[in-house]
């Protein structure tokens, strides 16, 4: 006791009498500390085993999915492949009626063209005729204008002729051809005047 004594010197604050005060341990604040610790370890371990197992099971369904989708997909391109096949085929024919197509195509072209040139020809050849049947109406006109002037001409000297005639047939009505032939004379160059602008007017 006295080393005990020696090592905690009585408080002078307290009374012999008293005995010490107790301490409190602090380890049981430690192993306080250490069981919350502990619990929030617990759950925060349940928790992420929780989110794990979830985790896990999305992961398998996704891989289901891919397999799901895999086994569909292959099925799709052996139709697609199928598919090409049969346009290919389609293709390699259809190819060959282009062909054809593109040739008759190409004589049509042809024939066409050397149709426009026919008909080019032919509109050429009949504004050809048109103008020579131009012409030959102009011809005509002419010529049907200068006969009928022709004819005029000749009637008037025809009617000149007669009145020619009959002027001279008055030399011998008279009891003096003399006298008479003034008279006729004059009537000769009426005659001759009227008988001149007659043909120059025909």
């Amino acid at each position: 006791m006295s080393d005990m004594s020696a090592i905690n010197p009585p408080n002078p604050g307290t009374s012999e009498g008293e005995g010490p005060k107790k301490h409190r341990n602090p380890w049981i604040w430690v192993s306080l500390v250490l069981a919350v610790i502990a619990a929030g370890l617990f759950v925060w371990a349940f928790t992420t085993q929780s989110d794990l197992d979830d985790t896990q099971q999305e992961a398998d369904a996704l891989q289901s999915q891919v397999d799901q989708g895999k086994e569909t997909g292959s099925a799709v391109l052996e139709e697609g492949k199928a598919a090409y096949d049969d346009l290919s085929q389609q293709l390699g024919a259809t190819s060959e009626d282009l062909s054809a197509t593109e040739k008759d195509l190409e004589d049509a072209e042809k024939k066409a063209a050397q149709a426009e040139q026919d008909v080019a020809a032919a509109e050429r050849d009949a504004a050809q005729a048109d103008s020579e049947a131009d012409k030959a109406e102009a011809a005509t006109d002419k010529a049907e204008a200068e006969a009928d002037a022709a004819e005029s001409r000749a009637a008037i000297a025809a009617d000149c002729a007669k009145a020619y005639v009959s002027a001279l047939g008055g030399l011998f009505e008279g009891d003096s051809v003399s006298a008479q032939a003034e008279v006729v004379k004059q009537q000769l160059g009426s005659i001759s005047a009227t008988c001149k602008a007659s043909l120059e007017g025909a």
